[in-house]
């Protein structure tokens, strides 16, 4: 009689890069919520670069377009990461549950990020975002 096997879908790498990159990536989150535009930044290496619905060249664009806009009417919750890695190289399909402004409100809806990182100097930096157009979307 066959029994149950656990199988054990840990990336290629080892555990602690794992916790190092999610753990990475949750600053990643409370940073852009906090509108913490250098501490996002400094999550980057060098000339990360970023692609979404907002605009290129996040977070400069993100900083101007949330200028004036209410603590409220802006939040980022991270609500579920899958995670690749092979050695110094990471992929990352991030949801999030964003709330955005949207004139004198805003929105509540779910984004998907596609994250690349690497590590560098026994470090890991993002290398690229690409965010996809936001999907389901309800006044808040």
């Amino acid at each position: 009689m066959l029994g149950c096997q656990i199988e054990d879908r840990t990336p290629t790498g080892s555990r602690r890069d794992e916790d190092t990159i999610q753990h990475l990536l949750s600053r990643y989150a409370r940073r852009l919520s906090a509108r913490d535009w250098s501490g996002v930044r400094s999550l980057f290496w060098q000339d990360g670069s970023y692609a979404g619905p907002i605009g290129p060249g996040a977070p400069q664009s993100m900083e101007r377009w949330l200028r004036g806009v209410e603590p409220g009417n802006f939040d980022v919750r991270v609500v579920r990461t899958d995670l690749r890695q092979d050695g110094d190289l990471a992929a990352a399909w991030l949801t999030t549950r964003r709330v955005t402004p949207s004139g004198p409100t805003a929105i509540d809806g779910d984004w998907v990020e596609h994250i690349v990182l690497r590590r560098i100097d026994d470090d890991w930096r993002i290398l690229s975002v690409s965010v996809a157009t936001p999907g389901r979307r309800s006044a808040h």
